[in-house]
């Protein structure tokens, strides 16, 4: 990861439940294929509880637990039924201008994107939050390298080049956060 910060701020908001359905699918497919997503979301899930537990206490009463659902909406059936399709079925790929090759999701603002071996995407930025979960095989951006299960959070301004490493092709879910002016040419 290659910013701790925006990594635990993702992962605090899906815990909360602030994601739209793109981005909280990408939220639960990580906590499914990886360790580290699976324990931070425990954790902000324990402290998200805590904070809840004190902040519905009544007044005289320190003992009285929360009636409020703790932790995040969840989408975990959705997520495992992409990965299962990612897993399984041939995906309707269709090759886009920069030779990378997407697969369009039910959701808006979701995609699965395809790099066969040794193939990179060209060097681009993000006018907004994308967060990239591999789900098959390994990418490298300039700023680290990521397998199976690994959150990739492309930030505003942020540049990189997404490229398949290794002899398998690198399959992954990619989640964009809405970008108003873009919705014009749509």
């Amino acid at each position: 990861m290659q910013n701790q910060d925006s990594y635990a701020s993702f992962m605090m908001d899906h815990a909360a439940g602030n994601h739209a359905d793109a981005m909280t699918l990408a939220g639960d497919l990580h906590i499914l294929l990886s360790p580290e997503g699976s324990e931070t979301a425990r954790l902000w899930s324990i402290v998200g509880g805590a904070l809840l537990e004190r902040d519905q206490r009544p007044v005289g009463r320190p003992n009285t637990p929360s009636k409020r659902r703790l932790g995040p909406r969840r989408n975990t059936a959705t997520a495992r039924e992409l990965l299962a399709l990612s897993d399984g079925a041939p995906l309707p790929w269709k090759r886009g201008l920069s030779g990378v090759s997407y697969a369009n999701t039910a959701t808006r603002g979701a995609k699965f994107m395809k790099l066969e071996p040794g193939q990179s995407a060209p060097t681009h930025g993000h006018g907004a939050l994308e967060a990239t979960v591999v789900l098959q095989g390994t990418f490298s951006d300039g700023h680290g390298v990521y397998s199976r299960g690994d959150l990739v959070l492309g930030e505003t301004g942020m540049r990189h080049k997404p490229a398949a490493v290794g002899d398998e092709p690198c399959i992954c879910f990619v989640a964009e956060t809405s970008n108003p002016i873009w919705s014009l040419f749509r």
